[in-house]
């Protein structure tokens, strides 16, 4: 008993971070039908998706397409602000949907938050950052238990005009995280930025990682996931990323007091189903009580068969360990 309380005590905290794509009901056609026009429909799938959010019981959920519905907004709150703080943004205009991150509370504390308008020169998205740090030792400085999260959901690319678009989008995101990290002087903080960049080894996917930014998955498995996304030309892709920068490299002891993160796993929801699975076209107007729960299921096909009742994207998760030098984070 002794031993293992030692044990647990040695270990280093974790972190872990969810981003994931919803599919708004308002784009969500099937059978002439979009599923916002069916109440039952949209809050069934609502709380399968949360489901999903929470059996990984991650510290940080980050939602695209997130749907501004009063009784869609409704369950989701009802189900994570008791644990997490949460934090929305809305697509400008008419669009209905946007972006959420709910944070640990228990964890974790805010000290910024800003909504990234991305309408000037670079279409009608949005993106989200916020400034957080480790809640567990407040005798630290703040620079030395802060990190930064952005997520974003860029542009799809619908053809060679829209890949100037979508460079002014990433490069807008990535100029506000410079901007804010120059001003409040967090040069050595990790950050995680993460989203559906909606296309992969494109113009924007280079631009970040020529900022120092890598993709947890590739660093973790040596290549990039086959497949995240089932998009609406049928076609099979991988668009879902968390990118991390001035992350804790690997067999090095931290040489500073302040707060590093160093990756330890990364995959795709459900975790039983392969990266190169092949996913389907979702549908609704089917009766949930009769879906058999994930859990339940071990053939890759009846994994296929149901998540494509939840959502056309599957989310990805990533697991950090949180270092310094010091023994406060113990």
């Amino acid at each position: 008993m002794l031993v293992d309380a030692l044990r647990r005590s040695a270990a280093p905290r974790s972190l872990s971070l969810m981003t994931f794509n919803l599919l708004a009901p308002c784009y969500f056609r099937h059978g002439g039908r979009l599923e916002s026009e069916d109440k039952t429909a949209f809050l069934s799938r609502a709380q399968a998706a949360i489901q999903s959010i929470k059996r990984e019981q991650c510290d940080f959920v980050c939602l695209q397409e997130y749907w501004f519905n009063l009784e869609y907004q409704r369950v989701f709150r009802h189900a994570f602000h008791p644990t997490h703080y949460l934090h929305t943004v809305k697509r400008p205009g008419d669009k209905q949907d946007g972006l959420a991150v709910f944070v640990d509370k228990r964890k974790f504390e805010l000290h910024y938050v800003e909504n990234v308008d991305l309408v000037e020169d670079a279409g009608d998205r949005v993106a989200l950052l916020l400034h957080v740090a480790t809640k567990w030792n407040p005798h630290v400085p703040l620079k030395d238990r802060s990190f930064l999260v952005v997520n974003s959901h860029l542009t799809f690319p619908h053809s060679q005009v829209y890949t100037s678009l979508r460079l002014n989008q990433i490069d807008r995101v990535l100029a506000v995280v410079r901007k804010y990290i120059a001003k409040q002087e967090l040069y050595d903080v990790p950050v995680l930025l993460c989203g559906d960049f909606n296309d992969y080894n494109d113009p924007v996917y280079r631009l970040v990682t020529k900022h120092g930014f890598a993709s947890m998955f590739a660093r973790l498995h040596g290549r990039e996931a086959r497949i995240t996304h089932c998009n609406h030309n049928n076609q099979q892709v991988s668009v879902d990323f968390i990118f991390g920068a001035r992350l804790q490299e690997d067999n090095k002891v931290p040489e500073s007091s302040r707060l590093q993160l160093k990756p330890t796993d990364c995959h795709l929801v459900p975790r039983r189903l392969s990266d190169v699975a092949r996913l389907k076209r979702p549908q609704f107007g089917h009766d949930w009580r009769h879906v058999h729960s994930p859990a339940l299921l071990t053939d890759e096909e009846e994994l296929v068969d149901y998540w494509r009742l939840v959502s056309d994207h599957r989310p990805l998760v990533a697991s950090f360990d949180m270092l310094d030098s010091s023994a406060s984070n113990r």
